[in-house]
């Protein structure tokens, strides 16, 4: 299960670069956004791309038994990707609920996601 989550979190974590690039950027720019706000927004692209790229390859090196974790480390990986759900939840909730409406696909990824982490620490 390792194996298939490092997968898609890596699948993911490209795809969430390329869009916010390709997609996001360019509706900044034609709303024509200042540069400080379209330079933030790649910022934080590329960090959450970063961050699942990151978990993406711890997990496929736990699998492949180049590193392992144990003890609480063992949930760390699910952790981060938790916190990255509960963070976009928290701000669709509390801020954009019109957010909802584009969310749904990444929420159900991101919940097979976890799911098959939980399966693969208990």
């Amino acid at each position: 299960m390792k194996l298939v989550v490092g997968i898609i979190l890596i699948f993911m974590s490209i795809v969430h670069v390329i869009y916010g690039e390709k997609m996001q950027v360019n509706i900044l720019k034609k709303l024509e956004a200042n540069n400080t706000l379209i330079g933030s927004f790649r910022v934080m692209s590329l960090q959450g791309g970063l961050l699942l790229f990151a978990v993406g390859v711890v997990e496929i090196m736990v699998y492949a038994g180049i590193i392992g974790l144990t003890g609480f480390a063992i949930f760390i990986p699910l952790g981060i990707v938790c916190l990255n759900v509960i963070s976009v939840f928290i701000v669709a909730i509390v801020k954009h609920k019109e957010l909802f409406k584009v969310i749904i696909p990444q929420f159900l990824i991101f919940g097979v996601i976890i799911i098959l982490q939980l399966f693969s620490v208990i």
